[in-house]
């Protein structure tokens, strides 16, 4: 298990680091295990985001031309019984990767927007058990996704052991929230699962993985959820009809929902 971070023991150089840096150290409990790691937000637009699926691209339309080349040579073959199962079980990914071009034009068009960066590589989260093994790797690494900020050369002279201490906000109890949503609407603690959605929303987003935005998305029922508990800590009139609201939810439904998408999360996990 990972050591308690303690936002009270941060000292003021270390706040100092993490305010000039733009970076936090983040604390995140899954299952019976938990770990560290980094997470900075930047905007979209100051970011090489393309750069990392270059290649990947690349190889794509290759392999695509290639198969284009075969067909060419050999129509008979698209009338052949089991090329058309072939074509039947995967339309949805040949659709996903003709559209990914598309998607990018798109994202290149529209404003700027302040997104999440994690230390990441190869759509994995790094997590780290010990404030040690992260700083070492930090101070020794630079092929991973929160390498592309400016102020990571910085970062890796200046960060220490002691300074991996979270604060509350930068601490998610992923490893409670099933059993939260199953206790019941009056055990359901608010503060816990709006932070849950919130590192849910940024995991998401930093891993690409459709899942998970997906099941986070505005109007999906996880967001809908979101929102009430919002309404509820905010208080006063609406939040008393906010609780009367929660009611109407099907407690085991949001608890199958969140244990779908911290399942994906451990699936993308990286345990160093």
């Amino acid at each position: 298990m990972a050591a308690e971070s303690d936002g009270a023991a941060r000292s003021a150089e270390t706040d100092k680091l993490w305010n000039e840096t733009g970076v936090d150290p983040v604390e995140l409990h899954l299952g019976k295990d938990s770990g560290f790691t980094l997470r900075a937000y930047r905007m979209s637009d100051t970011l090489p985001t393309a750069k990392r699926d270059e290649e990947p691209e690349d190889g794509v339309s290759e392999d695509k031309a290639s198969k284009d080349e075969v067909a060419e040579e050999a129509p008979e073959d698209e009338d052949a019984p089991l090329a058309e199962d072939e074509d039947a079980d995967e339309p949805d990914e040949a659709d996903f990767a003709d559209d990914e071009p598309e998607e990018e034009v798109d994202a290149l068009d529209a404003e700027p927007e302040e997104v999440p960066v994690f230390l990441t590589r190869k759509g994995k989260l790094l997590l780290f058990r010990e404030p040690e093994a992260l700083v070492a790797y930090v101070k020794e690494n630079d092929d991973h996704d929160l390498a592309v900020i400016e102020e990571y050369a910085e970062l890796q002279e200046r960060v220490a052991v002691a300074d991996i201490a979270c604060e509350e906000d930068d601490t998610y109890e992923l490893d409670l929230v099933v059993a939260n949503l199953r206790g019941g609407h009056d055990t359901w603690e608010p503060e816990l699962l709006i932070k849950a959605a919130e590192v849910g929303r940024d995991l998401g987003y930093a891993l690409k993985n459709d899942s998970i935005v997906g099941a986070l998305a505005p109007g999906s029922p996880l967001d809908d959820l979101d929102e009430t508990f919002r309404v509820v800590v905010d208080g006063g009139l609406r939040g008393k009809l906010a609780r009367r609201r929660l009611r109407k939810n099907d407690a085991q439904q949001a608890a199958i929902a969140w244990r779908g998408v911290i399942a994906k999360l451990n699936d993308h996990v990286e345990w160093r």
